[in-house]
């Protein structure tokens, strides 16, 4: 394989793999936005997700929900 080749399948990786973290801060907001929707706790939430409160808090204010 060519160094050519090799910087493209480099970055086709990298493209990958931030487009699966993307996917899955994705999940974890609409998780977020879902249980406040449903009544959870910030704290409940947090546990559920593994996200600390002040990160919900953000994607709350975010999207017009604190």
């Amino acid at each position: 394989m060519s160094t050519y080749d090799q910087l493209i399948e480099k970055g086709r990786a990298e493209g990958r793999e931030e487009g699966i973290e993307k996917g899955i801060e994705k999940g974890k907001t609409e998780v977020v936005l879902n249980a406040d929707t449903n009544g959870l706790s910030i704290s409940l939430i947090a546990n559920i997700t593994g996200l600390e409160e002040a990160a919900i808090l953000r994607i709350l204010q975010e999207h017009g929900k604190a």
